[in-house]
């Protein structure tokens, strides 16, 4: 069976995409199927795609060498936020609709295929419903990477002691130092600082730092979904738009505390705020057992059974 996955990502808009991607990858290579990835992005993602087989070219643009690989495909997979409704369709008719596509806001009318939303909220967006489509959504959908689908039980210290900071791919380190400085002043934590403009983590990595942690404060993509399943008590902070959906699900959920926008004169102060609300030890256990109980480990291979 040859698979072909399509997807994007880079410094400028994070790698959510393609985390999502190695970790279909890797739940088809447990089946010995192995994929073939095709990259839109930049040389910060080769990181990423190392021991994988991979294409890297903007594959939106360069459209008749995209048709040429994929003709010989059983079935695609498209990860991405830049392609267009035409270019859906044409893909769709080329395999007979054999083509899952991931999505996180309901973002297009999609042709024959199999759509998947594996948020938080993906159940409750209004998509058509068409008879040719099937729909994989919501949480019992979460994507992971292999080291997040079983994991081992997180203990909830009494007190606040070690703050993991993680931002994503997003390159904000100005933002970073100057959350550090500012509750350096006000607690005596141990901080662990996940610095984009250094070499990625692995997904051990960072599984040991999130087991390790006490409290995380978090962008609002990929990483919220994995805190979740280690169960992180975790502030989240929102960069873009996409991710403002996410973070208010989480947050009335009852698993984050939202401090809304990174670039809010007030951002440091809603901070300070919710570490001292997550000083409760009780609060800091119910917040933990929420996101162990909607996230399970097991979106991957409930997608793979309804694809295969």
């Amino acid at each position: 069976m040859k698979i072909l996955i399509l997807t994007e990502g880079g410094r400028a808009i994070g790698f959510g995409h393609i985390t999502r991607c190695i970790a279909l990858c890797e739940a088809l290579e447990e089946k010995s199927v192995y994929p073939q990835l095709i990259v839109n992005g930049d040389v910060s993602v080769l990181n990423l795609l190392r021991r994988k087989n991979f294409y890297r070219f903007d594959w939106i643009m360069e459209k008749e060498k995209l048709f040429k690989i994929l003709a010989n495909s059983n079935f695609i997979i498209i990860d991405s936020y830049l392609a267009e409704k035409p270019l859906f369709d044409r893909i769709s008719e080329i395999t007979d609709g054999r083509v899952l596509i991931i999505d996180d806001c309901n973002r297009i009318n999609y042709p024959k295929s199999i759509v998947v939303n594996p948020s938080i909220y993906g159940d409750k967006l209004n998509y058509s419903r068409k008879n040719n489509i099937v729909y994989l959504l919501g949480k019992d959908y979460t994507i992971l990477r292999k080291e997040f689908w079983n994991v081992p039980e997180k203990k909830i210290n009494k007190k606040i002691k070690n703050i993991l900071i993680t931002f994503g791919g997003i390159n904000n380190y100005d933002l970073l130092k100057k959350i550090v400085n500012f509750l350096k002043v006000k607690f005596n934590f141990n901080f662990y600082i996940v610095d984009p403009r250094k070499s990625r983590l692995t997904a051990k990595e960072m599984l040991n730092l999130m087991l390790k942690s006490d409290v995380c404060i978090s962008g609002g993509g990929q990483t919220t979904y994995e805190l979740a399943r280690v169960g992180v008590p975790t502030i989240g902070v929102c960069f873009a738009e996409n991710q403002r959906l996410n973070l208010e699900s989480w947050h009335n959920k009852g698993f984050i505390e939202y401090v809304e926008w990174y670039n809010e004169k007030n951002l440091l102060k809603k901070m300070f705020l919710a570490i001292r609300n997550l000083a409760d030890y009780k609060d800091r256990i119910k917040k933990s057992k929420i996101g162990k109980n909607c996230i399970d480990g097991n979106g991957v291979e409930r997608i793979l059974s309804k694809m295969i």
